[in-house]
């Protein structure tokens, strides 16, 4: 199987689109995929003993922080109002849930991580912290405190969210990206010192499988040719890189993240994202 042990890809069918899971990767970090296309609610309230993500992106390219839609998520004691691109980071064991859809005028992508296990899982729970605990558990708009933007060709990126441990306290990293353009540089071959997951997502949410758009994504040396919605699950000190995206029909939705605090990566290459494969 080479590289590709490292990938679901979605398959056309039932939500969610796409899972991560020990299914395809042991002691992966768990990720799902789907889109909502209309109102909905969760109710009840549930605990796990992994540290929680969601990330909800909305679709309108021409309105990125836009979620265009109304969504609550109760945390403990305090609930969320959530209109904008987001994450929402719950720590290991907080209640959480009732979880509803008030409305929604474009489809919003939601992608759930569970950074500290490889299965999804729970126990029903109820509140007991203090109001206002988590009041501020909401992370949106691309603002790394280090002040660095990622290399990039013009035009190439749209840059949405960015998360870490500076930004709330506790938080992993994370980022969320859309690519508008195809490109033939990308992060050179480097490692992490964390787990990382990487999601690709076409943004079309009628034909969710479908990228619309080839991503050569390279895996210790091995370029695996993505055309599909797909989630990756890398393992610290596996090298990847680069990624390139050789053509495009529509733009993309792109986000990595993993269980460090903080994104750092080790490479022999430099660390400007403007590599290209010999």
């Amino acid at each position: 199987m080479g590289a590709e042990k490292y990938f679901a890809f979605a398959d056309g069918g039932a939500q969610p689109i796409v899972t991560m899971d020990r299914g395809v990767y042991p002691s992966c970090i768990f990720v799902s995929a789907e889109w909502f296309t209309a109102p909905l609610e969760d109710l009840g309230m549930s605990r796990r003993d992994s540290d929680e993500m969601f990330i909800l992106v909305g679709s309108d390219i021409d309105n990125p922080e836009s979620l265009n839609a109304e969504l609550e998520l109760q945390i403990e004691n305090d609930v969320l109002t959530i209109t904008e691109t987001c994450a929402v980071f719950v720590p290991g064991g907080a209640a959480r849930g009732n979880f509803r859809i008030k409305s929604l005028q474009k489809p919003v992508l939601c992608v759930t991580c569970h950074l500290n296990t490889d299965t999804y899982e729970g126990t029903p729970a109820e509140p007991t912290a203090p109001r206002g605990t988590y009041a501020h558990n909401v992370v949106t708009r691309y603002a790394p405190p280090s002040g660095k933007w990622p290399d990039a060709p013009q035009g190439f990126l749209q840059l949405l969210l960015y998360l870490n441990s500076e930004r709330l306290a506790g938080a992993p990293y994370m980022e969320i990206m859309r690519f508008k353009t195809s490109n033939d540089t990308g992060p050179p071959p480097h490692t992490h010192d964390f787990d990382e997951f990487i999601g690709f997502f076409g943004t079309d949410p009628q034909n969710p499988a479908e990228l619309g758009a080839t991503v050569e994504f390279y895996v210790e040396g091995e370029p695996v040719r993505v055309t599909r919605s797909c989630l990756i699950h890398l393992p610290h000190g596996v090298e990847h890189g680069p990624l390139l995206v050789p053509s495009m029909t529509r733009p993309i939705i792109h986000f990595s993240g993993g269980n460090g605090g903080d994104y750092a990566r080790r490479s022999d290459y430099g660390d400007e994202n403007v590599y290209k494969p010999q």
